[in-house]
């Protein structure tokens, strides 16, 4: 079936990156002040905004990409405790250490598909084989004749099935050729569980052949349900078109409204001729450097209200907030929350993490079983994501654990507390420098208490 969210997707990877309609192209005409706009644009133009105006007003706007923000933060917590593998064979090792041909490794590979995955909430993850697998083990090592790894954007998906299984029975998607002469031509690759093939523009055929996979090459992640999926971080691609829209809208108040305006008082008895050459004058001759000898009433300047300004800032700031909300900004905590609610907080977005690393476990399996397949191998290399990733507000913690101690809560109570924090402040540590830690937790708390001596009755 034709990809009808593509254009949704679209629209989400233009806010992440902060292109397309977020980074509107504006051009000068002719030889005058005159500009135009080029291409599209996600700002908004007023019903009584002239196309000029529209135009300057594009060529001023800014876009901070929150979207990329929100999606870096989240991942930056997952990339804090990376995933453990045990890679049997050279093959798999060469693999790991470039694994998308490019020299990447797999964790700089993830991390880059994680921000893309987040922000959608669906990549797609292709593993491919080199036309010739070589003669031998020695070929394949000097030449790196082994699997790739591909990550392919949902948006340039065309067509696709999905079979009972939850993977594709095909799928068709976008991109370039490498034709024998080293150029590149747009193609369309389709894959099945059985086939793949490229064809241009023209539906001439390019190239095609068959694989041994008995599965499509292409492996869906997605956050929830088959493909196509869009994930939570997704709406914050529309609160950053609107503020996007506010900040401009704000730009264009402060540019109309922050000159002031100066008066001077004529006699009631001038005539509107008067009056009008009166402004005249003072309009062409006062400025900064002149000097206005005035009789009666003192001109003055009048200021416009703040009022339009400060509403548009409490609003972007309400929408600041809201970014941060959708986007589980842990950095949002203040002090005037209650212990409860930030550990809810914390809670959230623990578990969306959790949720996250599993999935992700779940697909690098699959693309080492895939890879498995192409060099025919037995054993599959096997991975683990971390499930938990401790985040909290350490002073909390530290607070918790005052309490608990004047309390006089056991020693078994707070030692728990005690390697809670560690595992919290120092959760970047190597593992046995983390155990060395809780094992001199574990050694004061097998401490032997002294005892108080029992009380003598008096007169004893």
């Amino acid at each position: 079936m034709p990809n009808a969210s593509a254009s949704r997707f679209r629209f989400v990877a233009h806010a992440l990156r902060g292109d397309g309609p977020f980074r509107p192209k504006v051009e000068a005409v002719g030889v005058g002040t005159d500009v135009q706009l080029s291409g599209e644009s996600a700002l908004v133009r007023y019903p009584r905004e002239s196309a000029l105006k529209f135009a300057r007003r594009n060529d001023v706007a800014f876009y901070a990409s929150p979207l990329m923000r929100a999606c870096a933060r989240f991942v930056g917590y997952l990339g804090a405790k990376p995933p453990g593998r045990e890679l049997p064979g050279d093959l798999y090792k060469l693999i790991a250490d470039n694994v998308d041909g490019k020299g990447s490794a797999i964790d700089v590979f993830w991390s880059q598909f994680m921000v893309d995955a987040k922000a959608r909430g669906t990549m797609l993850l292709q593993v491919d084989m080199p036309a010739s697998p070589g003669e031998n083990r020695a070929q394949q090592i000097a030449e790196r004749r082994v699997p790739v790894w591909i990550s392919i954007a949902p948006e340039s998906v065309t067509d696709y099935a999905i079979g009972d299984d939850g993977k594709f029975d095909f799928v068709e998607y976008g991109g370039t050729f490498d034709m024998p002469d080293k150029s590149r031509v747009p193609c369309a690759w389709r894959f099945d569980r059985e086939a793949w093939s490229a064809v241009d523009d023209k539906k001439k055929v390019l190239d095609q052949g068959v694989h041994p996979l008995k599965e499509c090459p292409v492996l869906i992640f997605t956050e929830a349900g088959d493909f196509p999926s869009f994930g939570p971080f997704a709406s914050i691609a529309d609160i950053a078109r609107r503020l996007f829209n506010a900040e401009s809208e704000l730009d264009e108040i402060l540019r109309a409204q922050t000159f002031s305006l100066l008066t001077m008082q004529v006699p009631d008895a001038a005539t509107d001729t008067e009056k009008l050459g009166a402004a005249k004058v003072v309009g062409e001759t006062i400025g900064t450097a002149n000097l206005m000898v005035h009789t009666g009433s003192t001109p003055a300047f009048i200021a416009p209200p703040d009022g339009p300004a400060r509403v548009y800032l409490d609003r972007i700031k309400g929408l600041h907030q809201l970014i941060a909300e959708v986007g589980l900004d842990v950095g949002t905590v203040n002090e005037r929350e209650s212990g409860l609610a930030m550990r809810m907080r914390f809670a959230a977005i623990n578990a969306e993490l959790a949720g996250f690393a599993g999935r992700m476990e779940d697909l690098e399996r699959r693309a080492w079983d895939l890879s498995r397949r192409w060099l025919s191998m037995q054993g599959a290399p096997s991975v683990q994501w971390t499930r938990d990733y401790n985040l909290a507000d350490i002073e909390q913690e530290l607070r918790i654990l005052a309490e608990m101690q004047a309390a006089g809560m056991p020693a078994a109570v707070i030692a728990e507390q005690q390697r809670r924090i560690v595992a919290v402040q120092f959760g970047g540590l190597e593992q046995t420098r983390v155990d060395e830690i809780n094992q001199a937790i574990d050694e004061r708390e097998n401490e032997p208490r002294p005892t108080t001596p029992p009380t003598q009755p008096v007169g004893a």
